[in-house]
């Protein structure tokens, strides 16, 4: 990128959102079915499945929702746990533990590939949920005993044969919006104390590079000053998450040494671990640009990439589960991932969305300084007019990893608070899709627009620029014919508005800013958590 614990009885009953027992044909998924719990959905990457007249759901997403840590404490045995709880369960065993006391589960958890499945109705019923089931809505609702959560009156005891998937949804309460801070905002004047933290769930610090195999500071004077100032930004805000963010398109050389093994991978994982509990953060984000090939050149890859992210990804996310049972708190893992088509195929992309807790697309730098010819930065949708466009856009990237595996609800939407320009260009269509003669000088780098800057040197109000607006791909552009044919595509208010309602239409899991300083006056940023409020 160039860019509560609930109370042991909310805790049991949102396990078993997950686990309710419904008979359908064997081996059907049932897309359909959707639970909530106290009136917010809870989300699967995988559909349950019907084993022996038994339902069975995933059960890592549930855990993630809901707060539970998982740990395989061998080949066969799993523990869920958190402070004050602890479910212990066998793959093809009736006996459950429960804080250490044996009971019977009329049907046994289940491996179906790599992914963990748990019989639903059993298991409420060891843990005694309040569980009522819409026949009509096909809806598991859930309500603790303290929630406030609408539950439906219950219809039927179970469920019809599988239908057609129902649209997702998403809880517009609960939308992540994310906002990178990199170490160099420090340099320029626009330290963490700047950042506009109403409305930002989560803060991801860039970045931190990777040395001998291990996570390791990427500027230590600044990294010193700025994770300080964020562990007393979060005693401010108690809500707030901040994760670090490793590589970015600097430092992802060493990542295919760090994936390539068990003991390159499990030595990766726990530095992850050591350095968030060292310097006060929530989670790991991995950028790693790119897997397979592509990236800086002279980056390390193998063909190898694809699988060994898989397997570090989990490798990571056993250590931060186990650390999380220690530590009594859930430590979040995640990723960000490039925009092209190319990008997806050099991912597993269903196995790794079922291990994070969001994969962040990289929705933007679908045009540049390494193009000769004027274009939109990141357009929402295709233009076409515009023959270059059909698989440049944000439409088609989301289109793309929900096809390759990922839920809606575990993307997020990439935003840049910046733009690209182009001078030299062509006079036809007021300089868009125009040969161009190179690049427009910009305030810290050529070609390359911060929002403010943009702003606070009048272009977005005159100073010979004029403000269009391309309805199709849904991005404004500035022109000065003046200032030597001057193209700049960025994002304004009113883009910002557009993605935040596709971000809600399409159940998106929320937003990913690139980066936070490039709004100084936080314009942006104030309309985008506005709009997804």
């Amino acid at each position: 990128m160039k860019r509560y614990l609930p109370r042991l009885g909310f805790v049991i009953l949102l396990i078993l959102a997950a686990f309710i027992l419904f008979p359908m044909q064997d081996g059907l998924a049932d897309n359909d079915i959707r639970v909530t719990y106290d009136g917010d959905a809870v989300r699967f990457a995988n559909a349950p499945i019907s084993l022996n007249g038994v339902t069975y759901v995933e059960t890592r997403p549930l855990m993630q929702a809901i707060g539970l840590s998982i740990s395989w404490l061998d080949a066969r045995k799993v523990r869920f746990y958190k402070i004050g709880l602890t479910v212990d369960m066998a793959i093809g065993s009736k006996t459950a533990y429960v804080n250490g006391n044996a009971r019977t589960l009329a049907a046994t958890p289940v491996l179906q590939g790599s992914k963990l499945f748990l019989p639903v109705r059993p298991f409420a019923s060891l843990l005694q949920f309040n569980l009522l089931w819409d026949a009509d809505a096909r809806l598991i609702a859930l309500v603790s005993a303290t929630g406030g959560g609408q539950a439906p009156s219950p219809k039927s005891t179970e469920p019809a044969a599988p239908s057609k998937p129902a649209e997702s949804s998403k809880p517009t309460s609960s939308y992540k919006i994310i906002g990178y801070y990199p170490a160099w905002a420090l340099y320029q004047e626009y330290d963490v104390a700047k950042l506009a933290t109403s409305g930002i769930t989560h803060i991801n610090y860039a970045f931190a590079n990777i040395a001998d195999g291990r996570i390791a500071l990427g500027d230590p004077d600044a990294d010193k000053t700025n994770f300080a100032a964020l562990r007393k930004l979060k005693q401010a805000n108690p809500k707030l998450k901040t994760l670090i963010s490793v590589g970015g398109w600097t430092w992802s050389g060493r990542f295919s040494d760090a994936a390539a093994s068990i003991y390159s991978r499990n030595l990766f994982a726990d530095s992850a671990v050591q350095f968030i509990r060292q310097n006060g953060f929530d989670g790991v984000d991995l950028d790693w640009e790119y897997p397979v090939s592509g990236g800086l050149p002279g980056n390390k890859t193998r063909p190898e990439d694809k699988k060994n992210f898989t397997l570090l990804l989990q490798a990571i996310r056993d250590k931060l589960d186990a650390a999380g049972a220690k530590d009594g708190k859930t430590y979040l893992l995640t990723i960000a991932a490039g925009a092209s088509q190319a990008n997806a195929n050099q991912l597993e992309v269903g196995n790794i969305a079922g291990i994070v807790d969001w994969i962040s697309l990289m929705t933007y730098d679908y045009h540049g300084d390494w193009e000769s010819r004027s274009n939109h930065n990141a357009p929402l949708y295709a233009d076409p007019a515009d023959p270059v466009s059909a698989k440049n856009n944000a439409d088609y990237t989301v289109k793309a990893y929900i096809k390759a595996g990922a839920p809606a609800s575990k993307l997020v939407l990439g935003i840049p608070f910046y733009g690209r320009s182009w001078t030299g260009c062509g006079t036809d269509n007021l300089a868009m899709y125009q040969d161009c003669a190179g690049v427009a000088k910009g305030v810290l780098a050529d070609g390359v627009h911060e929002y403010g800057n943009l702003v606070g040197k009048g272009w977005t109000a005159g100073n010979g620029f004029v403000r269009y607006w391309n309805d199709s791909s849904k991005t404004p552009w500035l022109y000065s014919a003046a200032n030597g044919g001057t193209f700049i595509s960025y994002e304004d208010p009113e883009s910002i508005g557009y993605k935040a309602g596709y971000i809600k239409s399409k159940g998106l899991a929320g937003a990913m800013i690139w980066e936070m300083s490039q709004d100084y006056g936080h314009t942006l940023s104030d309309k985008l958590t506005k709009a997804l409020k």
